[in-house]
């Protein structure tokens, strides 16, 4: 059976927000905030907004999106005694001028939010709400005006679902991506809150990603077909959050979840190949962000004797400089940037002659799946017992050698290739 958790893992690396790109969403939210807050310090109308994250951004489940544009939700509160004689228009107004200028595109009036659009790059998305101390706050709905939404409810419920090794979390994220991929080629699957909610509700957690998935799509699919509803956990509780599906979005959905299940099942049968494990999974996932297993083991091919010495390594050539052991610049600390030529050769091989020689490159790392550049196939030496290579992007890479004698590998030897960003 093939196993592609180590996929499944790169994956997540890949589609899951960094770390420094939280860190620019989250002073780029805190510009609006105390914009805001500004605004109501001049109006002087007697409201004070308070802030609290929500959705995906706060849940820890924000994918980046194919085509580059998500949003986040930073809800805005404001206590008070009572329900506000201002409509929900005026609300909305408020905010409206509020954020107005402060990114070239003008802001969207939205039934459930004022939207703050950041060009080619994210949405904020800007819920307003009035609460009462002890109570359930108020969404400002366009159309059906103040309602009860408790979004940190919600947070709270799905945390509490969560697991310590993060795996609930992850499978949502593949969810997501799977929806992503769909809305890429123009379909659309249901929304991140009800993917969250099927997920939490329906997970198997197990020791590998691809199991776990296959078993929650299985779960999934067994409760849409015997009961066509998800309900939402928390304030507005009941709210059944695919009521409004019609029945060809119905039929379009469990059809696109049925196929996902049989891929998912395939990849996990006793005798599908690694590769084309890969390749079921990358039907719903698309092959630019889920990693593809290319890689081939020389114990695959021929029997493993170590009984000879075998020593290779590498001369990093540039234009104008003279060459350098990859060696010795990894002993001395010397950072390998893009760039460069990279010829690797043997220097020391006790193996007596007749004999042949292979070689494999491997990419690792998650330029390398961008680029769907993994490789590592066992190629043939050229004759001169060398192979030459580019440092073309940076990442963990390896070079292995191998000596074959009489169809049995006598002799190996790897090295590292640690590339660096340009400096």
């Amino acid at each position: 059976m093939a196993n592609c958790h180590k996929f499944f893992l790169e994956f997540n690396n890949l589609i899951a927000l960094k770390s420094k790109r939280k860190k620019t969403l989250r002073t780029s939210r805190d510009a609006v905030r105390e914009r805001i807050r500004r605004y109501f310090r001049y109006k002087q109308n007697g409201f004070h907004p308070r802030f609290h994250g929500q959705g995906s951004f706060m849940m820890n489940t924000i994918i980046e999106p194919l085509d580059g544009e998500f949003d986040i939700d930073d809800g805005i509160y404001f206590k008070v005694e009572a329900e506000p004689s201002q409509s929900v228009s005026t609300f909305h107004r408020w905010i409206n001028e509020a954020i107005d200028g402060h990114t070239k595109q003008d802001s969207i009036d939205k039934q459930t939010c004022v939207r703050l659009v950041y060009a080619e790059d994210y949405h904020l998305d800007l819920p307003i709400y009035y609460i009462i101390e002890g109570q359930t706050p108020y969404l400002a709905h366009g159309s059906k005006g103040w309602i009860k939404s408790d979004p940190r409810e919600f947070i709270k419920w799905f945390n509490d679902q969560a697991d310590d090794k993060g795996q609930l979390k992850r499978i949502v994220r593949y969810l997501k991506a799977w929806s992503d991929y769909r809305k890429s080629r123009g379909s659309k699957l249901p929304s991140g809150l009800i993917f969250s909610i099927l997920a939490a509700n329906n997970i198997v957690f197990h020791e590998r990603d691809d199991v776990a998935l296959y078993e929650t799509l299985k779960n999934i699919k067994s409760s849409l077909e015997g009961n066509f509803v998800c309900y939402r956990p928390t304030t507005p509780a009941y709210e059944n959050l695919l009521e409004e599906y019609s029945k060809t979005n119905k039929d379009y959905f469990l059809g696109q979840l049925a196929s996902f299940t049989q891929s998912a099942e395939k990849s996990l049968h006793k005798d599908t190949s690694q590769a084309d494990a890969c390749k079921a999974w990358q039907r719903h996932f698309g092959n630019v962000r889920f990693p593809f297993e290319s890689e081939e083991f020389i114990e695959n091919y021929f029997q493993i004797d170590i009984r000879y010495n075998l020593k290779i390594d590498c001369l990093v050539l540039q234009k104008g400089f003279r060459p350098h052991s990859l060696t010795e610049m990894i002993v001395s600390r010397l950072p390998l940037i893009r760039g460069k030529s990279l010829k690797f050769h043997i220097v020391n091989c006790n193996v007596p002659k007749p004999f042949q020689v292979k070689w494999k490159v491997r990419n690792v790392g998650e330029e390398a799946i961008k680029r769907n550049q993994i490789r590592g196939q066992i190629l043939n030496d050229g004759g001169n017992h060398e192979k030459i290579e580019s440092s073309d992007f940076h990442g963990a890479h390896f070079v292995e050698c191998y000596i074959i004698k009489n169809n049995i590998c006598v002799a190996r030897d790897r090295i590292n290739v640690p590339i660096k960003l340009s400096r």
